[in-house]
């Protein structure tokens, strides 16, 4: 049996794709798994959830800036790696699988001084200060997004993982057209009110506009706010069991550029207008937003300018637009490629 150990940051953006290779990986018998990052953080409820062993990590943080702690914490990985190299021999983990940032560093020196295979995952189309680092340890680096190969044998282009739970329910492929244009807003918890309330300020002259919001679990006050509307439905938090339900039936998407939602509306065929978070670490929101508007003709909508008018005008410019079919067919394809890879 062969023991993967996955690791990665605190968005759900970047949880969902490990968490997809999990649930698509799951059912093979020789596979077991060990969940890593920090206690009381959202991966550790997802580990209780999946009933996958969780360990917890130390990691310091690289600040790209002046900090007294860039002098003396990363003394401390010397211990933490000496931590983790007690950890793989514990669970007799044979494959790191690490998503992106910080945490992943002292678990990957550990791996490699153990010879242990290590595969890195790339979702953004830029990259991070981390795995920069990390992929000079990598068995083989994974791409989402087309960024430039260095070395061919070991940098794969991908695409993104999709979690197989999202098209897991559907119960018929068929899409049947709206009357009504139908909108959907999915910005995840971080950075969407702003998205929210320059939304309230145009509802008002959207009356002929069906709309589905999701607030999140840090929004909830938002949704007394948008039951005043009769054409808005607020959903507090969607499950990717549930999530079809509404991709297959909206025609167009307001959204945050993060790379999970932005390769979940393109497998269900729905226009996106992006507004990159203009505070994106590496402005990598705004790369990938751009990446989307030369090749799949999405809208763009930067904060600095007027965003209450640019969003008004684009919902207006695709009132006549419906969703013709679903855009499922290779939704597997990056997950058998990565298998094919690590195992």
């Amino acid at each position: 049996m062969k023991v993967i150990a996955l690791t990665w940051w605190w968005t759900w953006g970047h949880i969902y794709p490990l968490l997809s290779l999990y649930n698509y990986l799951k059912e093979d018998k020789n596979l077991s798994f060990v969940w890593v990052w920090e206690q009381d953080s959202l991966e550790e409820e997802e580990a209780i959830r999946n009933k996958i062993p969780f360990e917890d990590i130390s990691a310091w943080k690289i600040r790209r800036y002046f900090d007294l702690r860039n002098f003396y914490e990363p003394l401390k990985n010397i211990s933490w790696i000496i931590q983790w190299i007690q950890l793989i021999k514990k669970h007799k983990i044979d494959i790191i699988f690490s998503k992106w940032w910080y945490v992943s560093l002292p678990l990957c020196i550990a791996a490699k001084i153990l010879w242990k295979k290590i595969y890195v995952h790339e979702s953004d189309m830029t990259t991070w200060v981390s795995n920069n680092v990390v992929w000079n340890l990598a068995t083989k680096i994974f791409y989402t997004f087309p960024n430039k190969i260095i070395n061919w044998k070991r940098h794969i282009l991908t695409w993104q993982i999709l979690n197989p739970e999202l098209i897991d329910y559907i119960d018929d492929l068929e899409t049947i057209e709206n009357l009504k244009l139908s909108v959907l807003i999915i910005a995840w918890s971080q950075w969407s009110t702003r998205i929210f309330e320059n939304m309230l300020k145009i509802l008002p002259d959207l009356q002929d506009i069906n709309f589905h919001i999701i607030l999140w679990e840090k929004n909830m006050h938002y949704r007394e706010k948008f039951k005043e509307f009769k054409n808005v439905v607020a959903h507090d938090y969607v499950t990717q069991k549930r999530l079809w339900k509404i991709y297959k039936t909206v025609d167009i998407a307001i959204t945050r550029a993060w790379a999970t939602s932005l390769w979940e509306l393109n497998s269900f065929w729905i226009h996106s207008i992006i507004i990159p978070l203009k505070e994106s670490a590496n402005n990598h929101q705004v790369e990938n937003a751009k990446y989307f508007l030369e090749k799949f003709g999405s809208d763009i909508v930067y904060e600095e300018n007027n965003m209450e008018l640019e969003i008004f005008r684009l919902i207006q410019k695709y009132k006549s637009l419906r969703k013709v079919w679903l855009n499922l067919d290779h939704f597997f394809d990056p997950l058998k490629k990565i298998k094919e890879e690590i195992l």
